[in-house]
């Protein structure tokens, strides 16, 4: 009987660990994206401080996970596809803050997957006509 328990209780306390350290969560992204919006917000430390250093580095995973989807954008199903007004063009840093408003307006969707909620994002802030 103690054996089953200790089973059972590993088991959901080891679900709770891996749920807690999912590395595609919202919540992992978070920070990078606080940097990254601070920089292109223009709230950055002098660029030859290692605090710059330190916040480009960390911004680098939001920078480079809104590119990646925005590279694969044209896939998408045309629920979460992004449609800028005609002849503009989204900067990515228009992208970023659109991505990081969602993550500090929601807090409680930070556990969910960043991919589908940064899409989501973007997707809302640039709907496409119906």
């Amino acid at each position: 009987m103690k054996y089953w328990i200790g089973l059972i209780a590993s088991v959901v306390i080891g679900a709770q660990v891996q749920a807690k350290s999912d590395p595609y969560s919202a919540a992992v992204f978070y920070p990078s994206c606080l940097a990254a919006g601070n920089i292109v917000q223009g709230k950055h430390p002098a660029a030859d401080s290692p605090e710059a250093t330190n916040q480009l580095r960390q911004a680098a995973i939001c920078f480079g996970a809104i590119t990646a989807i925005m590279n694969v954008e044209s896939y998408f199903k045309p629920e979460f596809a992004v449609c800028p007004p005609a002849d503009t063009k989204v900067t990515l840093a228009q992208m970023v803050l659109a991505v990081t408003a969602r993550l500090k307006n929601y807090p409680e969707q930070r556990q969910d997957n960043f991919y589908r909620l940064a899409v989501a994002a973007l997707a809302e802030a640039w709907p496409c006509s119906k």
